[in-house]
């Protein structure tokens, strides 16, 4: 399980699905999705047994070569945040701040982390970025982060 701040909620590949996935579009080996994915065969192994969740250009790469969303390929056990639809959209925290046309990260992550509150100009942007709808955006940024 990946995630970069023990306080947010965790973000899990479904990993029995990219096995499955795997197996029905023809790749009968890890090693082969790898190389059509572009990385390790032991990487495709952690994946499919939840032990990694992939980066965002992987998981991009990984959806499309398994004819999925890549929020299809992802679990998220404490509901919608907005992490989540960053990694579904294939993103990193720096593409939704240049989105956004914010110096640095830092801004974007602290809203991300539950440690501000989202700017209501924020919401249509992220909402055309990840590809959802505004309400989507708006309830994902008001849960709490989990944990202690």
């Amino acid at each position: 399980m990946q995630h970069n701040d023990r306080r947010e909620t965790p973000v899990l590949t479904r990993g029995s699905l990219v096995r499955e996935l795997r197996e029905e579009m023809g790749f009968h080996t890890q090693e082969q999705l790898a190389v059509a994915v572009g990385c390790s065969r032991s990487t495709v192994g952690m994946w499919e047994t939840c032990r990694v969740v992939p980066s965002p250009r992987h998981l991009s790469r990984l959806a499309a070569v398994l004819g999925v969303t890549p929020d299809q390929l992802l679990h998220r056990p404490g509901g919608i945040t907005l992490r989540g639809l960053r990694l579904s959209a294939g993103l990193r925290q720096e593409d939704a701040s240049r989105a956004l046309h914010l110096w640095g990260k830092g801004s974007y992550s602290d809203v991300e982390r539950g440690r501000q509150a989202i700017p209501r100009r924020w919401i249509p942007i992220l909402a055309e970025l990840f590809g959802v709808s505004e309400s989507t955006v708006r309830e994902s940024a008001a849960l709490p982060p989990s944990g202690p």
